[in-house]
């Protein structure tokens, strides 16, 4: 009777653990998303810059795009006075907004990956040092996805992603390690 009652204490703790785990990195995702702002498209490259066909380099760059003179033309052929104009290259209108929003998504990445790198360290040494099972599981769960959701939204940026993991790895290894092995 005392073993079932704690089998059960165990499956249930297990099964509180998952929904707690899933609660705390919605939490800190939903909190994120409303104290940091994504970079947005139109913030950047407006709605539409203009509606003229870019025959040339210099009204392509006028608007801020990128002239590429290789590749398909378009429009391939046009009739100006009855002549047939054909237009060599075409214009990438969004080419340096698109940069520009690129390099702020870049740096939102960033912020976001510290961000659950360190909600996630914290909660796997909560869950490492916890005597309760209840916080253990919860603790390392959460832990553990929220530092890899870190990793996946920084991908990009593999130098400060890979070093940092490693600290988190060797701490976090060596702790645990002490945990478990301690006498």
């Amino acid at each position: 009777m005392v073993r079932k009652k704690s089998m059960n204490k165990i499956a249930l703790s297990i099964l509180v653990s998952i929904i707690l785990t899933v609660i705390i990195v919605s939490l800190v995702n939903v909190g994120l998303s409303i104290f940091m702002e994504r970079p947005d498209y139109s913030d950047f490259c407006g709605e539409f810059k203009t509606q003229e066909i870019m025959d040339s380099q210099e009204s392509c760059e006028a608007i801020g795009g990128k002239w590429n003179p290789e590749g398909k033309s378009y429009p391939p052929a046009r009739a100006v006075d009855g002549d047939v104009q054909v237009i060599d290259g075409y214009c990438d209108r969004d080419f340096t907004c698109r940069e520009e929003l690129e390099e702020a998504e870049d740096d939102y990445d960033q912020k976001r990956y510290y961000v659950f790198a360190l909600i996630g360290f914290t909660l796997l040494l909560i869950g490492l040092f916890s005597k309760e099972i209840l916080i253990q599981i919860t603790g390392l769960a959460s832990g553990g996805i929220l530092v890899f959701e870190g990793i996946v939204t920084n991908f990009d940026n593999k130098i400060v992603t890979f070093i940092s993991l490693l600290l988190i790895f060797v701490v976090f290894g060596v702790l645990a390690y002490r945990i478990v092995n301690k006498d």
